[in-house]
């Protein structure tokens, strides 16, 4: 019976050790970095989008995100400033998932592709309206960077 004991204390004592000591033991799952770095590029864009600092904004894109191949920055400042409507608040629901990218030479050359929910209130240009959609904006990392598509 004694041997049973210990032998029950010496697999406990190691277990303990071997899962106390692994990197995930400390840290949180490998995808909350990342989850983090998209929340804060979803937040950077968002909040540039509620000042309408337009700069801002078109350098939320990421470089090889399809509108910027389609439209440089005097497209992209026209398209904003005739918009009927803009971006008042938000509220960021959740990052919907992040997942590798697994077509990098058909749909972009991003390593990684997250989109996050977000409940966008749009102010109605003129008018006391406003309107608030749920949108999943989509984000690439490129060189181990966030940015949205």
């Amino acid at each position: 019976m004694l041997r049973t004991s210990q032998g029950m204390i010496l697999f406990l004592l190691v277990s303990i050790f071997i899962l106390g000591w692994s990197p995930n033991a400390f840290c949180g799952p490998a995808g909350d970095h990342d989850e983090q770095a998209v929340l804060q590029a979803a937040r950077k864009f968002l909040d540039a989008e509620v000042r309408r600092d337009y700069p801002a904004v078109y350098a939320c894109f990421a470089p090889s995100s399809a509108y910027l191949r389609t439209h440089n920055y005097q497209q992209y400042l026209a398209e904003a400033k005739s918009a009927p409507y803009h971006v008042a608040a938000y509220q960021i629901v959740r990052v919907s998932y992040i997942e590798d990218n697994k077509n990098a030479r058909n749909i972009t050359t991003a390593s990684r592709i997250a989109q996050v929910e977000v409940e966008v209130t749009f102010a109605h240009e003129g008018t006391d309206r406003q309107s608030v959609v749920n949108i999943g904006f989509i984000f690439l990392k490129e060189k181990g960077r966030w940015y949205k598509s």
